[in-house]
Formats: C-alpha cells, sequence, structure tokens
C-alpha cells in the first residue's frame, strides 16, 4: 500500500466490534476475519444494474440493482449483498455504476457510490482499484475519479495475466449489459485504452449482453413473412427475450425487470419479440420469433466477432509497443494490421454461448479455458469481483 496514501476513515468505526451502525439500513454484522498478513479479502463489484461480491477463498453473490433507480440506497444493497459472506478483512472495490445517468457526471457518480459504500463499511477497511493497477483509500480514490471509474475490467486481466503469462490470450467476459474483449500477450494488458471510450473505439468494449440489450440496438431489420422487416426503434424487447425464447437461458416467472414488466417466461418472451415488428404474440407463429430471434443471437455473436477481431489486430504492451512479430499465433499470410489468432481464450461472465457463434464466425478454433467449468457458474459471473478479491489478498497487507 502506498505510504503517501490517505488512511483517514470516513466514517467512524471501533476495532472492537463487528457491528457497523446505519441509518440507510438495519445494523449488520460484518463477519471480520484474524488479521493475519494472509486475511481473506471481499471483492466488490459495483455495476450500474447489477451489484456483485466474491470472496478470496471462493465465494460469491450477486444481486440485481437498477443504480439510475435508487442511488440514495447503494448501503443497503451492499450490506444485503454481504449478509452471508465468510470473514474477511478487508473490501477491495471497482465499480461501473458511476456511468448511471441518475448522475451529472462520472466524477459524481464515484463521490456517490464511495459515499455509500463507507455509509455500511469503514473506510479504513475498504481499498478502491484503479485502471493504472494502483490501491487508493476512499479518500484518496474521490481526488482521481477518472482513475477508479470502470477498473474492473482491468483487475481481471491482471489475474488472467497472471495465470498465463506466455503467449497471447484473450480474455472474453459476457454479461448482462457489456462483453469484455482484453488481449494479454506475455502476461501483460495489451491495449492501450484506458477509459470506456477509448475501449469502445479499439474494439475491447461491446455494448452488448446476454439480458439488458436493447433489441433495435442489435438489428435494424429482421425476417418475417419471406423478407426482411424493420424494426421499431422502441424498447419492445430485450437481448434476454431473445435467449429465453431460443433456450440459452432459463425462464424466471418471478422476475418481472422486463420491457412490459410482465415475467421473464418464453410467452412473455414472444409477445415482446412479436411487438418489435409491429406484431403481438397472437399473430406470429413459431417459426417467425424463431426467425426473428435467431436473426438477433447472430448478429449479437456477429458484432462480438468482429470486435475479437479488432482488438487482436494490433496488441500492444502497456508500454505501446508492437508484440504481434513475436506472436506463434499470427495467421498464416497475414500482414501487420491484420487479426492475430490467440494461443488460448479466458472465457467469463455468463454468455459463453454467444461466444461459440462468434467463434465461429471468426474461424478461430483454438482452446478455450471456461471459468464457469474451472471455478464454478457463481464466480465467473462475479468474475471482476473475485479478480479483486485475489488481487486484494496477494498485494496489501493486512489493515491494522
Amino acid at each position: 500500500m502506498n505510504s503517501n496514501e490517505d488512511s483517514n476513515s470516513d466514517i467512524d468505526s471501533d476495532p472492537s466490534t463487528n457491528r457497523i451502525e446505519s441509518s440507510a439500513s438495519p445494523a449488520e454484522k460484518l463477519p471480520l476475519a484474524e488479521k493475519t498478513n494472509t486475511a481473506p479479502w471481499i471483492g466488490l463489484d459495483i455495476g450500474g444494474a447489477n451489484l456483485k461480491a466474491a470472496h478470496s477463498s471462493g465465494w460469491s453473490n450477486s444481486m440485481p440493482f437498477p443504480m439510475w433507480k435508487q442511488p440514495e440506497t447503494l448501503a443497503a444493497g451492499i450490506a444485503q449483498l454481504l449478509e452471508e459472506a465468510p470473514a474477511f478483512i478487508g473490501v477491495g472495490v471497482t465499480m461501473t455504476g458511476e456511468l448511471a445517468d441518475c448522475f451529472a457526471t462520472r466524477s459524481e457518480g464515484v463521490l456517490r457510490i464511495l459515499e455509500q459504500t463507507t455509509l455500511i463499511l469503514p473506510a479504513s477497511m475498504v481499498r478502491i482499484y484503479g485502471v493504472d493497477g494502483q490501491w487508493r483509500t476512499p479518500s484518496a480514490a474521490s481526488r482521481v475519479p477518472w482513475t477508479v471509474a470502470a477498473s474492473n475490467w482491468h483487475a481481471l486481466a491482471q489475474v488472467v495475466g497472471a495465470t498465463h503469462p506466455t503467449g497471447m490470450s484473450l480474455l472474453v467476459d459476457i454479461g448482462s449489459t457489456t462483453t469484455d474483449l482484453i488481449p494479454i500477450v506475455d502476461g501483460n494488458i495489451a491495449i492501450d485504452a484506458a477509459t470506456d471510450s477509448q475501449r469502445l473505439q479499439c474494439g475491447a468494449l461491446v455494448y452488448t449482453g446476454i439480458e439488458r440489450s436493447n433489441v433495435a440496438a442489435i438489428v435494424q431489420r429482421v425476417p418475417l413473412y419471406g423478407s426482411l422487416c424493420p424494426v421499431m426503434n422502441e424498447c419492445f424487447a430485450a437481448s434476454r427475450d431473445v435467449h429465453v425464447w431460443l433456450g440459452d437461458m432459463p425462464e424466471d416467472h418471478s422476475d418481472c425487470d422486463t420491457s412490459d414488466g410482465k415475467p421473464s417466461t418464453r410467452y412473455g418472451a414472444r409477445h415482446r419479440i412479436a411487438r418489435i415488428v409491429g406484431e403481438d404474440g397472437s399473430t406470429l407463429a413459431d417459426e417467425d420469433i424463431d426467425a426473428i430471434a435467431s436473426c438477433i443471437r447472430k448478429e449479437q455473436a456477429s458484432m462480438i466477432s468482429r470486435a475479437m477481431q479488432q482488438v487482436c489486430a494490433m496488441p500492444r504492451t502497456t508500454k505501446g509497443k508492437s508484440k504481434s512479430s513475436k506472436l506463434a499465433s499470427k495467421r498464416p499470410g497475414s500482414t501487420s494490421g491484420e487479426s492475430l489468432i490467440p494461443d488460448r481464450i479466458i472465457v467469463c461472465g455468463h454468455g459463453g454461448f454467444l461466444l461459440e457463434d462468434a467463434l465461429e464466425i471468426a474461424s478461430w478454433n483454438i482452446p478455450k479455458l471456461e471459468w464457469s467449468k474451472t471455478l464454478g457458474e457463481g464466480l465467473s459471473r462475479c468474475a471482476p469481483a473475485y479478480a479483486i478479491a485475489v488481487l486484494a489478498q496477494e498485494q496489501l497487507d493486512y489493515l491494522a
């Protein structure tokens, strides 16, 4: 930990007690671990639509949290998320929720998230991860909001790089809203991009996911009655409807966080998908819905495939030096600027079925290491949070 970091607590806490009082929610007991050099940490990934936590021992939890609707209840949400967490000595935090449009600026979002986090967790226990790979106290993080904003991908890439220190890896994390594509060369992050806009431009960030993406932002036309029909540019259906209908994702009768507020079932998905072409569930046959949904899934996969090839076209070290001439997996006959084929793909998140389609489109037949199979579905979905917990335990001394 940097000695020049401000370690003052933003709230008063008594180290002799396990209880933190918060006006945001009923008092919760924090499961504090014994203070040793190998004491476990919690990683907390605060997103705009979901909260995710993971323990360095392997426990994980996630829950929906619409930041844009209720930013003032974030502290209570964190308390609920950590209610059954194993004992921990500190909490490493990363965030993407600062982009939510309830905040006037990204800087305001960072400050509000830090404020809410330290309502339920003592600031002395919290460290914030930055896109520069450095840890900061909440107070210090508040002074560099753009450095600590949207840094979860960086933490995950650091862990993947340490695990695969040779050759070229492509980290693929497909979530509910976005897809991260991070090339890693000889253990180093191989893009110069740091901000969301920079990553969008180079293909490292694709704003499409398997649950929340507006169908009208994925396709402009879909097949209908033997020809192509333009889609209505309304929020009639989301990507989850497509994948529930096609069987990629399970139904959830209790989840009504959908475009029309009705359950996330195949029946509901049918009606929502039909509306994008001005029809309804009673006027289209199953075959019509199948064709529309399959078209949307294919275009999502194509978006990811194009971005994979773009971001792998000229991977760079953190110092900006091209590594393309040293990669054994360069496509035969390719020239500078053409896409390189990674040695392996590291798959996180919960949208692996889309990656299969994207790889087929790209004609890439390369080994895949899937966190869902090696670490379990929970840690795969909470991959950045788990990476934060692992990095914190490895890099930070125990908190006095």
